[in-house]
């Protein structure tokens, strides 16, 4: 019996959306970030910021309930927390850089991530974050993507 998609969605897109970019797709989020001096673009799936990775952060949750009275499947909602990083020489250039990410994300997403699950779609910007930095400047686009599932007991 299936508990949950949560770890079979999160892996079918992380292949997906990683096999149609030029830049790295993590899997959660890095032990440690690239070098803004090489790329310009990167993506994490499965975190819900950059800010400390040597502290927990939120990857994903879901919500279940019965298909209907007597039921032996149940529905599920996953939401998965992801972040799109653009790197520049100027906060415009970086917004532009990750918004873009976002773009190849809603292109690639796959309808059916998995056998069991359907409509995977980016469902909000959470937050658009911007720093000046040493050279340049960096903007994180902090993003949900949430897919459906109707997982079978039997």
């Amino acid at each position: 019996m299936l508990a949950t998609t949560i770890d079979e969605v999160i892996t079918a897109i992380v292949s997906t959306v990683g096999d149609s970019v030029s830049y790295k797709v993590y899997d959660g989020p890095p032990s440690k970030l690239p070098d803004t001096r090489s790329v310009t673009q990167y993506l994490v799936i499965g975190a819900e910021n950059l800010d400390n990775r040597e502290a927990f952060t939120s990857s994903a949750h879901m919500e279940q309930a019965w298909a209907g009275l007597g039921q032996v499947a149940r529905d599920e909602t996953v939401f998965i927390d992801c972040v799109a990083v653009g790197i520049s020489k100027s906060i415009a250039g970086a917004r532009a850089k990750a918004l873009a990410v976002l773009n190849d994300v809603k292109t690639s997403l796959p309808t059916h991530p998995t056998s069991d699950s359907y409509n995977a779609l980016i469902e909000q910007v959470t937050a658009v974050r911007s720093v000046n930095v040493s050279g340049g400047a960096i903007v994180q686009m902090q993003f949900i993507i949430t897919t459906k599932a109707r997982i079978r007991d039997a």
